[in-house]
């Protein structure tokens, strides 16, 4: 499952007549609707209350107040993540500040990034990598080197999978992805179009995705079949991926360790078998 916010914006297609200008409505403003009361809503967008309950229910919400509620705290936790990668270094700060403020933005993104996650939107992605014949991995630039922390793991695991640093060779795997496949995309800005394009080929061949991106504005989000979110504490103009970086690499340590527990003798077994002994190196080095 997607987060609210996404599944508004991949309705707005699907929309009926009556359901539009309430659609247009949470799409432009999502706060404005959290001190209404249905009946005001549904007055305020020329709709009825039955159809605000619908739609809501179309949205995976028992109904209006499970939907005001699951808004209210999205909506809270993107302006906690709108506030983080507003934070800036200065030129006036010393060394310690500087340890200080990058040390700071990154806890704060990865404690951000902890409350975007469901358990059940991970459980559902480690049972897609258990049922894949194999995985594929797409990434540009910082993203790359994320996808390759994760190729690393899976191998270890004897996965099968496969990264290619080259984007055009990027491109020809996902046109060869089948049916039973799994591709796993990184974007941090969700807006990288040569990851959108392999994504879109890996859907045209049937095959799942699941996403490692901001969990809003974001197209990649929309068309991945399950989002594993990291919050939006970078701005998408940025020198660098720091806070990013470090959730995405969070959030592939914790769908990889779900994998592991949920296959946990068969992989205790992988682990020492695929161990690579260092020379002068003890068992706990």
């Amino acid at each position: 499952m997607k987060g609210l916010l996404v599944r508004i914006d991949s309705y707005i297609q699907n929309a009926g007549e009556a359901e539009k200008e309430l659609i247009k409505r949470l799409h432009k403003n999502p706060e404005s609707v959290l001190r209404k009361s249905i009946k005001e809503i549904a007055k305020e967008t020329y709709t009825s209350p039955a159809t605000v309950v619908r739609l809501c229910k179309k949205l995976g919400c028992k109904g209006y107040k499970d939907f005001q509620n699951t808004l209210a705290y999205e909506v809270a936790l993107f302006q906690e993540s709108r506030e983080i990668a507003f934070q800036k270094i200065t030129r006036e700060d010393s060394m310690e500040d500087i340890i200080y403020k990058v040390t700071k933005k990154n806890i704060e993104s990865l404690e951000t990034t902890q409350k975007l996650i469901e358990p059940k939107v991970v459980t559902e992605c480690v049972k897609l990598l258990e049922s894949s014949r194999s995985v594929t991995l797409f990434g540009l630039g910082t993203s790359l080197l994320a996808a390759r922390d994760l190729y690393l793991k899976l191998l270890r695991a004897d996965v099968i999978c496969n990264v290619c640093d080259d984007w055009h060779t990027q491109l020809l795997a996902a046109r060869n992805l089948r049916r039973d496949d799994l591709a796993i995309a990184i974007s941090y800005s969700g807006l990288t179009e040569e990851i959108l394009q392999c994504v879109k080929e890996a859907k045209g061949n049937g095959a799942k995705v699941i996403a490692i991106t901001r969990a809003v504005e974001s197209e990649l989000a929309l068309e991945a079949d399950f989002v594993l979110p990291v919050a939006a504490t970078e701005l998408i103009h940025r020198s660098g991926a720091m806070s990013s970086r470090i959730s995405q690499l969070n959030v592939i340590d914790i769908f990889f360790t779900a994998y592991v527990n949920r296959n946990y003798e068969t992989c205790i077994n992988k682990f020492s078998k695929n161990y690579i002994q260092k020379k002068g190196s003890t068992e706990h080095d």
